[in-house]
């Protein structure tokens, strides 16, 4: 195997507009060669992102009624000061997919890469990079200890024909784990895949139709309901570690910090 080492930089729980910018810095860096595929792990304060597929950015209807009762109306400034109040934020997103809620207690890893390398084509073949997120996704589940994961859910929705993220299936339930939106400039891949690492992680995603489904359509689910034990962060950054060096061909990782950022800014 190639001596291939790629940075990781580990952001513990950081806004998400910060973690963004650092992102956007990192993707400018890494178009000029100027630094390594570097992989950002972070976990984010309570925030509720939509992304670029606009059909599918939507409140959930309960929400929308919370709003309506507490202030009289579902203008946009009530719905803002709504999230306020409850303590999150609120943050449009470049990456793909539409609404989703973060939370501490979901891991979310964004792969800063030349995409090319990693599906080892000269051009951009989109197809092939999500194949290499969600095997990571999967295998990362698997690593700790999930079985039975599957690409996409065996139900019809009515609201999306697109079904692929991470579920699993239990006693007639789908159930999702996990999920994934990816940006691309140029020869560079950004943004990732989140994994729902604990059950307060996932407590707060009622707030959205969670990337276009109603509430009563899918069931968030997360490792520590899975395996019925809480998981501490070391597992989750092994596991998804021990998966990405697998899936994107790389032999190590090196700590990148926001210091050493900085002096290549």
């Amino acid at each position: 195997m190639e001596n291939k080492i790629a940075n990781w930089m580990e952001l513990g729980i950081k806004s998400y507009d910060e973690v963004m910018e650092i992102q956007d810095r990192l993707v400018e860096l890494r178009s000029k060669d100027l630094i390594a595929d570097t992989i950002i792990s972070a976990q984010h304060p309570l925030t509720v992102s939509f992304g670029i597929d606009n059909s599918n950015n939507r409140f959930s209807d309960l929400l929308l009624s919370r709003v309506q009762q507490a202030y009289g109306n579902i203008e946009e400034k009530s719905i803002m000061e709504y999230l306020s109040d409850n303590g999150a934020s609120f943050s449009f997103s470049k990456r793909g997919g539409g609404a989703t809620v973060f939370a501490p207690g979901q891991f979310v890893f964004y792969p800063v890469v030349n995409h090319c390398d990693i599906t080892q084509s000269h051009k951009l073949d989109i197809g092939a990079y999500k194949s290499v997120i969600y095997h990571t996704l999967f295998q990362s589940l698997r690593n700790l200890g999930v079985e039975g994961i599957k690409v996409s859910s065996s139900l019809d929705y009515s609201t999306r024909n697109e079904r692929k993220d991470a579920w699993i299936e239990r006693e007639g339930v789908t159930l999702k784990m996990g999920s994934k939106g990816i940006g691309i400039k140029g020869n560079v891949a950004y943004h990732g895949f989140a994994l729902n690492a604990t059950r307060e992680g996932i407590s707060r995603s009622w707030m959205v139709n969670q990337c276009g489904y109603r509430p009563e359509e899918v069931k968030l689910w997360s490792v520590e309901h899975e395996l019925n034990k809480r998981v501490e962060p070391k597992e989750v950054y092994d596991a998804v570690q021990k998966a990405i060096r697998f899936n994107f061909g790389y032999s190590g990782f090196e700590n990148l910090d926001l210091k050493s950022l900085e002096v290549s800014a």
